[in-house]
């Protein structure tokens, strides 16, 4: 080949130009061959299911509210030995409920065994349990005659409403403070709650973190005392037709715990032929004075467990359903 022919094919070559360096912070783009179809290649993260909540393991003693609540019956340590435990059957495969925990009344302290079966067997706690979960089941005639046509509707639209998603409800037997120092008995026996009892329901029952407390009567004197000692733990305190004095000091006490912890949902449940309706209101009164905000029904009805059959459970766990969310 001659120099010219040489010179000619050289210069028919495309020119051959310095690739621009990307500008100082800016990275440079390099295509992907999945780009075009928007594959990746990790691999695919497979979802985990959480662990159901725990149910007890011993054989209920027996089946109550239509077969949705199992009773289990339980021996603790010393010094109160005792509880009745019941346990929602109706609840979805992850769910949780709060717990509360319903003291009982004088009348059954003599017996330990008679005292745990207390709301079932003389109460009708289970009772009040199927009602919620089946408004259309409550009555004037169901609630004993000791509720009238107004509160009926009230609570049916209620449930309507906001349907009863249940609880634990947890029967200690509740010790006979009158033989004792009442103050003692009842720091020994919030210790073995708080200590032996509460913390086995959160192990083997289907429970969330909210607490509730309520009473009868001498269990309603009793719950007041828990309560003030053990607010912070609290999401709820309750009493029905409570054992409390003209003087009661739970007045002051109530909002002593309330100003150190925090405001809780406080219910005072008594009834127009309650024997203590006059301290009880009282007591709320005081709590009036002292700016402690507090719900105060007074049902239709006496101081007995028809009374607790008919309207009283029903009321208490409403009550507690909702200030606990469930």
């Amino acid at each position: 080949m001659d120099r010219r022919r040489a010179l000619a094919t050289l210069l028919a070559l495309p020119a051959c130009r310095p690739k621009a360096l990307p500008a100082p912070g800016v990275s440079e783009e390099r295509p992907t061959p999945y780009a075009s179809t928007g594959a990746s290649s990790a691999a695919p993260v497979a979802s985990i299911e959480p662990e159901p909540p725990p149910y007890p393991t011993d054989t209920p003693v027996k089946l109550l509210a239509n077969g949705e609540l199992s009773a289990h019956e339980w021996i603790l340590p010393a010094p109160f030995h005792r509880a009745v435990v019941l346990v929602p059957r109706h609840l979805d495969k992850h769910a949780r409920v709060p717990m509360l925990v319903a003291l009982h009344g004088l009348g059954e302290t003599v017996d330990d065994k008679m005292g745990a079966w207390a709301w079932v067997e003389r109460y009708g706690v289970h009772e009040g349990y199927a009602h919620a979960r089946a408004p259309d089941t409550i009555s004037v005639a169901s609630l004993g005659k000791m509720a009238t046509e107004t509160r009926v509707a009230e609570i049916r639209a209620e449930l309507a409403a906001r349907p009863f998603g249940g609880m634990v409800v947890v029967c200690p037997y509740t010790p006979n403070i009158w033989k004792g120092d009442p103050e003692a008995i009842v720091d020994a026996y919030t210790t073995w709650l708080f200590e032996k009892l509460i913390p086995r329901v959160r192990n083997t029952c289907p429970v969330n973190a909210t607490l509730g407390i309520d009473g009868v009567s001498l269990g309603g004197w009793v719950s007041l005392g828990v309560g003030v000692r053990r607010t912070a733990e609290l999401a709820s305190i309750g009493c029905v037709q409570a054992a409390v004095s003209g003087d009661s000091p739970y007045g002051a006490r109530l909002a002593k715990a309330f100003a150190a912890a925090g405001k809780r949902p406080l219910h005072l449940l008594t009834s127009d032929q309650d024997v203590f309706r006059g301290p009880v209101e009282q007591l709320s009164a005081g709590l009036n004075k002292r700016a402690v905000p507090h719900v105060l029904r007074v049902a239709k009805g006496p101081h007995d467990q028809p009374f607790l059959r008919g309207p009283g459970s029903l009321e208490m766990l409403l009550f507690q359903a909702r200030a606990l969310g469930g």
